[in-house]
């Protein structure tokens, strides 16, 4: 179980800066179509109803802006070899037999050399504090996340590649952003 966490967020660690980014956008659109509140429209951008939703959104940010920084320190406290082989596979989008080309092994030895890093990127997490439980605490909001966690637990804790994860971020950051944005 804690591979699959692993990959979730190692997966979701390169589109956290353009979603930081959206939600930016979201507060401050928030903010200036609170101008506009009227008899019909109160709850919806009255000063009650603005500011929560602001600060929910914030939230939401400081939770994102959290995770990409216990990435990163997870990584560099892992050896260089392992943290290179996770941030080629999940960051960077490479496919297993491209990792084999790189690394010049077999792709037996990318998967194993995959789970490896995977096993110490799980144990640095938690000395860092953060099992699996303090995980799913702490990315109760975010709803895409979870979609992503839901379809690594599918797939049997495969290396999915790239491609088959990425209609599931975009579809599942778009909903959770427009009920957000309500």
């Amino acid at each position: 179980m804690e591979n699959v966490w692993s990959k979730t967020i190692l997966q979701v660690y390169k589109f956290l800066p353009r979603i930081v980014h959206t939600y930016d956008r979201l507060i401050e659109s928030k903010a200036i179509n609170s101008q506009y509140t009227n008899g019909y429209n109160i709850n919806y951008f009255g000063t009650q109803a603005v500011t929560k939703a602001i600060i929910d959104l914030s939230q939401r940010k400081i939770t994102l802006i959290n995770l990409k920084l216990l990435v990163e320190k997870a990584l560099k406290s892992m050896r260089p070899s392992m943290a290179r082989i996770l941030i080629l596979k999940f960051v960077d989008g490479k496919k297993c037999v491209d990792l084999a080309n790189y690394f010049n092994v077999c792709l037996r030895t990318v998967f194993r050399k995959l789970n490896s890093a995977l096993a110490s990127f799980s144990l640095a997490l938690k000395r860092l504090g953060y099992d699996e439980s303090k995980l799913k605490e702490m990315l109760a909001q975010e709803k895409w996340i979870s979609s992503v966690h839901n379809h690594f637990s599918k797939s049997d804790l495969s290396l999915i590649e790239n491609d088959d994860i990425k209609s599931t971020i975009r579809s599942s950051v778009m909903y959770d952003l427009k009920v957000s944005a309500l």
